[in-house]
């Protein structure tokens, strides 16, 4: 008898454990992310003050475009397997961040406006946890000479800097791109949410880049990671494309790749 009353006891427990589980939260922290368009970094920064921020960070022209939205709290709800932050922009836009968990240090992001019952956008993406500044921020601090290098040279396109966002290790990132005519180039990587300032870098020469009307092909040297550039000419400031690299002759790592020109001060 007293067996059978623990068993039921025991029962009685674990269906009450399954029937209220806790409620999600969201911790203090920054969290990092690409929009799906690929034309912007989000930004998610919780404080335990209870003010926080959204920001929204312009990939095209090099992270010169910020917009801000601050919420508070009273603007997050969470349930067991998810919270909404909802916002006002743009006056009488209302916009809302649905966020759940997705291993152990990120979010799957649902985001939408809307004005009144009327959709303007829904898009979904991932964000990381950064333990560290931010990567647009990392960037700036450590290749700004770059970019301002770009906006001070006027290069016969399509040569010249290119910044965007390239799929790497299954994941969208940051991307950069130097295509010169009779100087060395490169392409580079930076993953979200590392905590140092890290790049991967596949380099090339100017007799490595081919161009045949809209059509650039570039034989880089790195073997792992982007070692094959094709990259197609969409309009005067955008180009896409797909990089791989070749292991034992068949095509591995392969992922497409868009990129935005930084055009020079003289043209702007």
């Amino acid at each position: 008898m007293r067996t059978f009353l623990l068993l039921t006891f025991s029962t009685l427990l674990s269906f009450n454990r399954l029937s209220f589980a806790s409620t999600m939260e969201l911790p203090p922290g920054l969290w990092e992310g690409i929009s799906q368009d690929e034309t912007t970094f989000r930004l998610l920064q919780i404080q335990e003050s209870g003010e926080h921020s959204f920001f929204e960070i312009a990939i095209p022209g090099g992270f010169k475009k910020m917009r801000r939205t601050p919420f508070t709290n009273d603007d997050i709800t969470c349930i067991e397997n998810r919270c909404t932050i909802k916002t006002k922009i743009e006056g009488d836009v209302t916009r809302t961040l649905t966020l759940s968990p997705h291993l152990d240090n990120a979010f799957n992001v649902l985001e939408s406006s809307y004005k009144d019952k009327e959709s303007y956008i829904s898009q979904t993406y991932q964000m990381v946890k950064q333990e560290a500044k931010s990567t647009p921020r990392k960037f700036l601090e450590n290749r700004k000479q770059i970019l301002s290098n770009a906006k001070q040279h006027i290069a016969n396109h399509p040569f010249g800097t290119w910044i965007g966002v390239m799929q790497y290790l299954d994941r969208p990132e940051l991307a950069l791109l130097e295509l010169y005519e009779s100087e060395q180039g490169s392409l580079r990587v930076y993953r979200k949410g590392e905590d140092a300032f890290r790049e991967v870098r596949s380099p090339f020469t100017a007799e490595d880049v081919s161009i045949d009307a809209r059509v650039i092909e570039i034989e880089a040297s790195h073997t792992t990671f982007a070692s094959k550039i094709i990259l197609f000419v969409l309009t005067d400031n955008m180009i896409s494309g797909y990089t791989y690299a070749l292991h034992k002759g068949y095509p591995v790592a392969m992922g497409p790749i868009k990129l935005f020109r930084i055009e020079p001060l003289q043209t702007q």
